[in-house]
């Protein structure tokens, strides 16, 4: 199996600790393409060129969240919700959207100045900042080891892009709850090693 990503992307950080999390990160292999390239190797079996993408054999699989139930076939695992238990389901599609949201965020802020939508920065800013209160009045600070799920990481995903785009610099102190819980994912080492990193930065994949 391969994977085409960016060390940057939250998408694909998902599919990576999903990888390790099930025991598959040696049968993972790991394509750093660029992103919005008319020579990336991704644009020749996906037509939009996007990452994170999934290859194995003739399958070509996109979005992180049909790559992870992917992998949880192949691991035995179950990361993903599962449709009929909804519950589940609407707490992962509120996560996935909290991540959307710090991703769009993230994007406005990395145009050129002159091209920043000042209303679209005012309105990621208030939905991520509902999002912290929702997530710091809903979740439960883990005692053990922190359960691995697809929804778990969404939220993992958007803390750390969060935290690299300086976004809500305060957002610790707001939600202590929050914080405990992030830290304590943060612990798990298939989550500390793919946090976004200046190192990992090339032109036009932040």
């Amino acid at each position: 199996m391969k994977l085409y990503y960016t060390p940057n992307s939250p998408y694909a950080r998902i599919c990576r600790i999903t990888a390790i999390e099930g025991g598959l990160g040696d049968r993972l292999e790991l394509d750093w393409v660029g992103l919005r390239t008319p020579d990336s190797p991704v644009v020749a079996i996906s037509p939009l060129g996007r990452v994170p993408l999934l290859q194995d054999g003739d399958l070509v699989l996109p979005e992180a969240r049909h790559i992870c139930a992917y992998l949880d076939e192949k691991s035995g695992r179950q990361t993903v919700a599962r449709y009929g238990d909804w519950q589940a389901v609407a707490a992962e599609a509120q996560s996935l959207a909290f991540l959307d949201v710090v991703t769009v965020w993230s994007r406005e802020t990395r145009r050129q100045e002159e091209d920043r939508s000042a209303f679209m920065l005012e309105v990621a800013d208030i939905q991520v900042r509902r999002g912290l209160a929702h997530l710091n009045k809903t979740l439960e600070v883990p005692t053990g080891a922190p359960p691995i799920s697809f929804d778990t990481l969404c939220i993992v995903a958007g803390l750390g892009m969060m935290r690299f785009y300086e976004l809500v610099p305060d957002w610790r102190e707001a939600h202590p709850t929050l914080a405990a819980w992030s830290d304590a994912y943060d612990a798990v080492p298939s989550i500390a090693e793919s946090a976004p990193s200046q190192d990992a930065l090339r032109p036009l994949t932040r």
